[in-house]
């Protein structure tokens, strides 16, 4: 299988942990000892609704209650991994400011 991807360097930008944008998808991942930690990493890191599209903090958790997806993508020794995915679609309304 052949894979292609871009990395975007981004100076002076502090992220709480790894995201993933995609065609359809944007993606904050969570890393940590547990499901649980891994869960609270996932959705901390979704920060970056604030980021890019200026909500506060109570639009943000509406944002998340309707229209969050979240998968386990590792579950391996002491290591848990949560994506908390949101399409690009029920974000379509707002205004990305990069």
């Amino acid at each position: 299988m052949d894979v292609e991807f871009t990395v975007d360097l981004i100076s002076h930008k502090a992220i709480l942990g790894p995201r993933v944008e995609s065609a359809t998808h944007i993606m904050a991942m969570g890393l940590a000892g547990s499901l649980d930690d891994a869960f609270r990493a996932a959705t901390a890191n979704m920060q970056w609704l604030s980021d890019d599209y200026k909500l506060t903090p109570s639009e943000i958790a509406q944002v998340v209650g309707a229209a969050a997806e979240y998968k386990v993508s590792e579950v391996a020794d002491r290591n848990a991994g949560i994506v908390l995915k949101i399409h690009k679609d029920r974000l379509a309304s707002l205004t990305a400011v990069k």
